[in-house]
């Protein structure tokens, strides 16, 4: 029996889907179908079913998966004692991180890190799925929302405020003065988020014209001048074409830097958590729009 074949079982059961498995194991999709059909061949069993809503646990499935848990974790446990005993700062360090933020702010300022690092490969995992660092699926997670679990090591590094944002020609063409005149602009807005509270409290009844949980999809929008669109401010301030368009009480999400305890003392990942909690403290005003 092989464990690396049991290790993309035991991922698949969490992911539902082998492309959601293959994104978070790095391989192509078609791998983790081989990896499959080999762990149900030397086990003799079936352990998937594949149904619309994507791969569902069999009954022998079910019953592999709870030991199956226990010799992943040990596993992973001794991986980790091992990354933590090794001193040079050489290796990869994956970061996960929602996509816009990842994208939009944390590139350019990982590959600065880089060229001080040169040893150590940074990875960027800029994901719409949450990823799990207790199953080691990254090394540092930051996060809008506080993740709470015995195995991890959590800590508030910053704020993210959002604004609303046009570009330059449609403000020409349509003024936005008032929170009451958000009614007459079609509005480009996050599908979730604080934001949605704040605008309805602002500006009562408004509706949506256009909807993605990707900031980057929205700051487009309004640059083809589509509307007026909901925006984190360091993303908004620094996206050319777009004007800022001021309202009250601006709401802020705050940013969580998350590390696997085996790993926080780890010198790869102890210089980035360094690096990352001195560069969002010297970005403060950027993300709030200050």
């Amino acid at each position: 029996m092989n464990w690396d074949d049991l290790r993309f079982v035991a991922a698949l059961s969490r992911a539902g889907s082998l492309a959601k498995t293959a994104a978070v194991l790095g391989v192509d999709h078609t791998t983790v179908g081989r990896r499959i059909e080999a762990a149900e061949r030397a086990l003799g069993l079936p352990l998937f079913t594949r149904t619309a809503a994507g791969y569902v646990l069999t009954r022998d499935g079910e019953r592999l998966l709870s030991p199956l848990r226990q010799v992943e974790d040990a596993v992973l446990a001794l991986e980790r004692g091992v990354h933590a005993q090794r001193g040079a700062l050489e290796g990869t360090v994956r970061v996960t991180s929602p996509e816009t933020f990842g994208i939009a702010y944390l590139a350019p300022r990982l590959a600065r890190f880089g060229r001080q690092y040169p040893a150590l490969c940074v990875e960027l995992l800029p994901a719409g799925a949450v990823l799990d660092l207790s199953r080691s699926e990254a090394e540092l997670a930051v996060r809008f929302v506080r993740t709470s679990h015995e195995s991890l090591r959590v800590r508030r590094v910053g704020e993210v405020r959002h604004g609303f944002y046009a570009s330059a020609a449609y403000l020409a063409r349509h003024p936005v003065r008032t929170p009451d005149d958000l009614h007459e602009h079609p509005l480009l807005l996050p599908a979730s988020g604080v934001e949605l509270a704040w605008l309805q409290h602002l500006s009562p009844g408004v509706r949506p014209a256009f909807v993605s949980d990707v900031s980057l999809a929205l700051a487009e929008a309004a640059q083809a001048d589509a509307g007026v669109a909901v925006l984190p401010r360091f993303l908004g301030d620094r996206t050319p074409g777009l004007t800022h368009v001021p309202m009250p009480r601006e709401p802020g999400q705050p940013l969580w830097l998350t590390v696997h305890r085996d790993l926080r003392q780890t010198p790869r990942v102890r210089v980035l958590v360094d690096f990352l909690v001195a560069t969002l403290r010297a970005d403060r005003d950027l993300l709030l729009g200050a």
